[in-house]
């Protein structure tokens, strides 16, 4: 006689199957399951789904579950590697700026369900003030953690942008615009994505990364000659892109 666990996985692949597969009872589930990592998905890529159609998406969303099935039962954390799995996804070969997109609304999803920092501007000023002129460049800053870096060949923060509700005015895409860093962070207003500098985005990348600020700086100035170290420290210590300083390595 079967486990109990045979028989689970040998449901789970049942339902995995073709919907031409299986009796009317097994369709029934199959339907359901499907629905909802489709409702999952649209609710998280609601600007793919939007550029591609509803029939096209609904097709790449039960081609990614079948491929990369959830592994829990939180389908709103479910779906991170959807862009990749676009990147080669053969139907998508024509447009080459979906998978970006869709790692910024990731990233967005990402940073609405981020942890709160523990730090502020006011004590990450504090503690600088109180370190020594000499010190300063070994100082490692930890982000907030909503914070999300994306880079991408295409101008994916102006597609996103056009299709938000309520966009009045030009709704053209320059798509030789050249590349787009994003900045991706939760303040008290909500989630928000901005672009930034080539020389910002190596700068807090490399800070992210647990780079010290020396090192960060040379990431940044490698990227952008004309990088400015204290305007950055300034502006992003005041809207807490840099939490705190962190703890020594």
């Amino acid at each position: 006689m079967p486990s109990l666990r045979d028989l689970q996985h040998r449901f789970a692949a049942a339902l995995a199957g073709d919907a031409a597969e299986g009796d009317a009872r097994l369709a029934v589930y199959r339907n359901a399951v499907r629905a909802n990592y489709r409702n999952a998905l649209g609710a998280t890529y609601r600007v793919v789904r939007e550029l591609t159609g509803a029939p096209f998406f609904n097709a790449a969303v039960d081609a990614y579950a079948r491929a990369h099935p959830s592994a829990g039962g939180d389908l709103n954390v479910y779906g991170g590697t959807f862009g990749d799995f676009l990147a080669k996804y053969p139907y998508a070969r024509d447009l080459p700026y979906l998978p970006d997109v869709a790692r910024l609304e990731w990233a967005l999803d990402e940073a609405h369900r981020a942890a709160d920092g523990d730090g502020s501007p006011e004590r990450t000023l504090a503690d600088l003030a109180r370190i020594p002129g000499d010190a300063v460049a070994a100082l490692r800053f930890a982000l907030d953690p909503s914070c999300r870096l994306l880079c991408s060949a295409f101008p994916v923060l102006r597609v996103w942008q056009v299709h938000q509700d309520g966009h009045a005015g030009d709704a053209r895409v320059q798509f030789d615009a050249g590349t787009d860093f994003v900045l991706v962070m939760r303040d008290a207003s909500g989630v928000a994505a901005q672009r930034i500098s080539a020389g910002e985005f190596a700068w807090l990348a490399a800070l992210g990364a647990g780079d010290d600020l020396a090192a960060a700086l040379t990431a940044a100035l490698a990227a952008d000659a004309t990088f400015d170290l204290g305007t950055a420290l300034r502006a992003r210590i005041a809207d807490g892109t840099l939490l705190r300083i962190a703890e020594p390595a």
